[in-house]
């Protein structure tokens, strides 16, 4: 989680962050705004003892409001990552930073473990009788109306986050509803797929990418 407070210590809006899971605390402030880090471990224990109190009640986010700061928390990697922002900054605002610092750290990571797989050696041929030609999929458009479809099924597992993370994955990728090809919304499939696993987790974010996957082939 050090990667992520780095990354959300870079924004403006942002006087101060924080992440706690057990004993571990890591925080991060900018000159003009500090907590103590014992306030800090206080937080987590009220925080912790509330969850407790609730009983099975599961949450992604909540937010703390105060008369000139807010804290945004959410539940992260089985710990708590906060977030300070002043009042008359809007909450959307804040989410749309700290979502785009999960995606950015997902993909950096996808980086690293392509730098690091081993370079495949291609074994020699001496001669090849015959090349069978396998056909070609056509590539087709898909119908507009897929694209709520999809959006039901983001709901189901990334709940109040499905649409800053379904319009940014559409804006990367350049993607008009009213001439999407199937080729592009199978890649935007796995695009989602990245981007959810440090919210929901790999597994989970597996299972919800093969209903994606199901969806679109059925309206191809």
């Amino acid at each position: 989680m050090k990667e992520l407070i780095q990354e959300l210590s870079k924004n403006d809006l942002i006087v101060g962050s924080f992440y706690f899971k057990g004993n571990e605390n890591l925080v991060s402030f900018t000159d003009k705004y500090s907590v103590p880090e014992s306030r800090i471990r206080r937080i987590a224990l009220v925080l912790t003892q509330t969850m407790d109190a609730l009983g099975g009640i599961v949450f992604d986010r909540f937010l703390l409001g105060g008369d000139d700061k807010r804290i945004s928390i959410y539940k992260i990697n089985e710990g708590y990552c906060g977030i300070i922002f002043k009042s008359d900054i809007p909450f959307r605002s804040i989410d749309n930073v700290y979502q785009g610092a999960i995606s950015k750290l997902q993909v950096l990571k996808e980086e690293e473990k392509e730098k690091e797989k081993p370079a495949k050696r291609i074994p020699e041929i001496a001669k090849v009788p015959e090349i069978t030609k396998v056909p070609v999929k056509e590539d087709k458009m898909l119908d507009p109306s897929v694209f709520e479809k999809i959006k039901e099924i983001l709901s189901q597992y990334l709940g109040d986050f499905t649409e800053t993370i379904f319009e940014n994955q559409m804006s990367d990728l350049k993607i008009d509803p009213k001439s999407a090809m199937f080729s592009k919304v199978q890649k935007m499939c796995f695009s989602l797929q990245k981007a959810s696993s440090m919210i929901i987790g790999p597994s989970f974010a597996k299972e919800m990418v093969d209903k994606l996957l199901s969806v679109i082939s059925s309206e191809e």
